[in-house]
């Protein structure tokens, strides 16, 4: 008897080094925001806040914590070495930016972290995971090899689970995890279909921004995850919406089960895309997809990336329907308040409730709420073999919520990255939370 499978998110604690970088290649929000002051304690409880908000919903909440930062090792390898103070003073004078990347936080959006198959749609009926490279920025490659260490111990119970290594990090094979990569499935969740999105089909860049994930690293982690080619679509971005600061698919589209939300330019040739989706899931699943398309003349391309309501987490609400948790700053948007009053309206949209977090500084510098977690679909079973010392609970979030309040800054300008004092404050912190553990 084949058993439901349960959806599980996993978010990456918001660490005590966030800061206004602007970093992030194509991410108009991190641009924008670049060397403004940060709060990195509002942030992290902000965080904690809608892994609450998950759980409450029904939804199986786990996290990771914070890795080191700095990182010395990525600044040793790097090139400056010697004495910590003076490693960080040289390294400002001579590359800021590096000397950003070393303290950077991003590791906070957890839907880079990797791209998961269940055993339910591999060729093996193993779990898969393959760790996202993100060659294609400065400050998120050091962060492969640290979240394939914490997917491993997520996930050491589990004998059937299978962690690979990140496809090699060159640009041909940029990948970017799950940002890029939607698995619509079956109401049980036994049956999936699993769409990967890439840019760039023709050359690297757009006219803007360079294009994050590629089809060789989308076809290549594909194979990795021992996915039957037949249950994969392959889809091109729209370059409009790349250059409009969709560095993600996630900026754009997202799903869960039978439901796919997109924006009519997120992909190349959308009608014939959602077609040859529809088809396909049909056919696996014998169930009815439901698209729910925006339009760009209801809803325009720049009002999207701004209010990241696409980058909403779309999740069961345990009652046959399903809930929106979005950004605030969807609530305060004229033109989608009442584009989202009218699907909780309207009886043919599964979606039922909606509901608003803060998440300010996540969305100041480029990430929403489906950026902050990675999904997995799961067996009952698998579900409780998970190392549970990772599992959000009520007494996990007074611990982790009192370390934050206690521990984490409340401002972080660009000059505390000098401060070896500030540096050996994080370090303290994010040892204790790893101790909790």
């Amino acid at each position: 008897m084949i058993k439901r499978r349960v959806e599980i998110n996993i978010d990456g604690l918001i660490g005590p080094t966030h800061h206004f970088g602007g970093l992030g290649v194509g991410n108009v929000a991190s641009i924008g925001s670049r060397h403004r002051i940060s709060n990195p304690k509002a942030a992290a409880l902000e965080g904690l806040a809608k892994m609450e908000l998950l759980s409450s919903l029904g939804s199986p909440q786990y996290y990771l914590p914070p890795p080191s930062r700095p990182n010395w090792q990525f600044l040793n390898d790097c090139g400056f070495s010697g004495e910590r103070g003076d490693i960080l003073k040289r390294c400002h004078e001579q590359s800021p930016s590096l000397l950003s990347a070393a303290y950077s936080s991003a590791f906070m959006w957890t839907a880079n972290a990797a791209t998961v198959a269940p055993s339910s749609d591999t060729t093996d009926g193993c779990l898969h995971v393959v760790p996202a490279n993100l060659c294609s920025n400065l400050h998120r490659g050091q962060e492969a090899i640290e979240r394939r260490k914490q997917l491993q111990r997520l996930l050491s119970p589990l004998l059937s689970a299978q962690v690979h290594t990140s496809l090699p990090a060159v640009m041909p094979l940029r990948d970017e995890g799950a940002a890029n990569h939607m698995r619509l499935c079956s109401r049980d969740g036994t049956r999936g279909v699993h769409l990967f999105v890439y840019g760039g089909g023709v050359g690297m860049k757009t006219s803007g921004f360079v294009a994050r994930q590629s089809e060789l690293a989308s076809r290549s982690v594909a194979s990795a995850l021992k996915l039957d080619p037949n249950d994969c679509i392959f889809i091109e971005q729209c370059s409009q919406a790349i250059d409009a600061g969709v560095f993600h698919n996630d900026v754009i589209a997202t799903s869960h089960q039978n439901a796919i939300f997109f924006h009519e330019l997120a992909f190349v040739d959308s009608e014939k895309t959602i077609a040859s989706i529809r088809s396909k899931f049909e056919s696996k699943t014998g169930e009815e997809l439901i698209a729910i398309r925006v339009s760009d003349r209801d809803f325009s391309m720049a009002e999207a990336v701004r209010t990241y309501v696409f980058n909403s987490q779309l999740a069961s609400d345990g009652e046959g329907g399903m809930s929106l948790v979005c950004p605030d700053a969807c609530r305060d948007s004229a033109l989608l308040a009442p584009l989202l009053e009218s699907w909780v309206r309207d009886p043919s949209n599964p979606i039922q409730k909606i509901h608003f977090v803060a998440l300010a500084e996540s969305m100041a510098n480029g990430g929403g709420p489906a950026c902050l977690r990675l999904r997995m679909t799961l067996t009952p079973n698998e579900c409780e073999s998970l190392n549970q010392r990772f599992r959000i609970d009520a007494a996990r979030l007074e611990e982790l919520r009192s370390t934050v309040e206690r521990w984490y800054p409340e401002q972080v300008r660009q000059d505390d990255l000098l401060r070896l004092d500030f540096a050996e404050l994080a370090e303290e912190c994010e040892s204790r939370l790893r101790n909790q553990q």
